[in-house]
């Protein structure tokens, strides 16, 4: 898929004396989008936009070393050897070896004399990085202008990190007109370092807009500046960037932890430089207890601040360096809530600095990204609906801009639960993502086209025909009515289920399931091979897939007749 992005000019930063201005230059192929304001907290903006950055440029994946010099050595070493193999005379070996001496000199002396290439070839090489390397291989941050906020998200190279910074319109003061939508903006390695030299001491507006802050070049039609993109962005990226909010609305364990935990943390990860396997970061939690995180292998414990008041668990997260990002933003970070998915399952860690929040969530471990093979969406809810439902709650979140399930019925006519249920799909296909600082919907539109009716009616499609093997022996099964709920009993968080299934073929097995009030999956677990093989990290099996559908038919009718109100 190849991505165009064109800037009317390149997004700078301008300083004097006692101010500074930041010009973010949007991308002209979309939909205008403007918004200025002086920043109250200019040095948070700093750190905030700097840990962002390092997520767009972050590549934590193995890659083995090329050593190219080295090898070369070895196969002069090997002919070398070789060679003296012939010789049987020690005076001829002698002379050799002389000669061996004087040919490493003259190419010493060959390598002094070209020192000064070295360098211009490493400046050069520095140079592409900046500026020719980042526009082929770097996707700018999508930022989004809405009533309350603004805020801006990214996905890493090696997409297993994604950031999301949200920055609320009380942080400006003197804030002009502005329009809400969404687009790129110009985050170049140039905006990068002038963000580092920002000053507390100094005033600084932010200007979002088309035209950024670049000096523009006379040409025969007149003043003209633009910069162009053309990215060829891999269908993992876009794969990766949907199954994130898909992970954002599963029913996912909150626990609490104070800036200082989070700051023991990256001091310890910093500190210490584990080399043996497994690498995990686990929390555990027992009811009115301190939750612990400990670190494998090496045992060291950190008893967090918030007391667990749910159920007892373990969970193991991997990749636990990627939270080194996170320490600039500590000084201002008044509150942190950390969302765990489950063993192996992504985790996402809410930052709330002075009313910004800052998000950053991570894949089950860093080498498996968020396209590993993981399907998240088939864990989230899966009410069927029409395309008719889903374009009313699309406008309804349009016009918004951030709506809860609740308000989004009200304003569509539509139960809660199939408004959340559609709320969950449209991010699923990249037009809303989901605020777990304000545990509410937002529109936003990944992409550069309007939502149209035959969009909606492809979306719903796979409702009704899945196009994943799982989703689609779960429906098969489901329809042909063998799977059984045999007992449902209503808990505080939700429902727990036990029922019996059987595929097309294979024995009948046995899959129990906990979801919450929303149809999302909390825990599950099956008699079947793929569970005891893989657990939750490849996806559900087929099986609880299809005890979840037979749940969610009674959901559905409950909420029809008003039998059943979310709590």
């Amino acid at each position: 898929m190849i991505v165009n992005l064109k800037y009317a000019a390149a997004s700078a930063i301008s300083q004097s004396a006692r101010s500074t201005h930041i010009g973010l230059a949007t991308n002209t192929l979309r939909e205008n989008v403007y918004f200025s304001g002086v920043l109250g907290r200019p040095v948070l903006l700093r750190e905030a936009l700097g840990a962002l950055r390092s997520v767009v440029v972050s590549d934590l994946k193995f890659h083995p070393k090329d050593r190219p010099r080295y090898r070369a050595w070895l196969e002069e070493q090997d002919r070398r050897f070789l060679s003296n193999l012939s010789i049987r005379s020690e005076r001829a070996r002698q002379e050799l070896e002389g000669l061996h001496e004087e040919l490493d000199g003259l190419n010493r002396l060959r390598e002094k004399r070209r020192e000064a290439f070295h360098q211009a070839r490493l400046r050069y090489f520095q140079f592409a990085l900046e500026n020719e390397y980042e526009k082929f291989f770097i996707l700018d941050p999508v930022i989004t202008v809405h009533p309350d906020e603004i805020f801006f998200e990214a996905f890493s190279r090696d997409e297993s990190s994604y950031a999301r910074l949200g920055v609320p319109h009380s942080h400006f003061a003197d804030a002009g007109p502005f329009a809400c939508g969404t687009t790129n903006i110009d985050f170049s390695a140039a905006l990068a370092d002038g963000l580092e030299r920002i000053r507390g001491y100094r005033a600084a507006r932010l200007a979002l807009g088309p035209m950024g802050m670049a000096v523009a070049s006379q040409t025969e039609s007149g003043f003209e500046v633009h910069r162009e993109k053309k990215v060829e962005l891999p269908a993992s990226w876009l794969r990766g960037f949907l199954q994130v909010q898909s992970a954002m609305t599963l029913a996912l364990t909150r626990v609490a932890m104070a800036p200082v935990d989070l700051y023991n943390i990256c001091r310890y990860l910093r500190l210490h430089r584990t080399r043996k396997s497994p690498r995990a970061l686990r929390y555990e939690m027992q009811p009115g207890k301190r939750v612990r995180a400990v670190f494998e292998p090496s045992g060291h414990v950190i008893e967090l601040a918030g007391i667990h008041e749910g159920p007892p668990s373990s969970i193991r997260t991997w990749g636990r360096d990627r939270l080194k990002v996170l320490s600039r933003l500590l000084p201002w970070t008044r509150r942190v809530g950390v969302f765990l998915a489950g063993f192996g399952l992504p985790s996402f860690y809410v930052l709330d600095m002075e009313g910004a929040t800052f998000t950053l969530g991570l894949s089950g471990w860093t080498d498996n990204d968020w396209t590993g093979g993981a399907r998240f969406d088939l864990l989230t809810r899966r009410l069927a609906g029409t395309a008719a439902d889903l374009t009313a709650v699309y406008e309804a979140l349009r016009e918004r801009r951030v709506a809860t399930g609740s308000e989004l019925a009200d304003a569509t006519g539509l139960g809660v639960e199939a408004c959340r249920s559609a709320a969950s799909h449209l991010c699923q296909l990249g037009r809303a993502i989901y605020d777990l600082s304000r545990r509410a919907y937002r529109h936003r539109d990944l992409f550069f086209d309007p939502f149209t009716a035959q969009e909606a009616a492809a979306a719903v499609k796979p409702a009704v025909a899945e196009k994943g093997p799982e989703a689609k022996a779960a429906r098969e099964m489901f329809e042909a009515e063998r799977v059984r709920v045999i007992a449902r009993r209503p808990v505080t968080t939700g429902f727990k289920l036990s029922g019996s299934a059987r595929g097309a073929s294979g024995p009948r097995v046995r899959p129990l399931l906990h979801v919450d009030h929303e149809g999302r999956i909390i825990e599950a677990s099956c008699t079947c091979a793929q569970f005891k093989s893989h657990a939750l990290t490849k996806g559900p099996c087929e099986h609880v897939l299809g005890l979840r559908l037979a749940h969610m038919q009674r959901l559905e009718e409950e909420d029809s007749k008003g039998g059943l109100e979310p709590a």
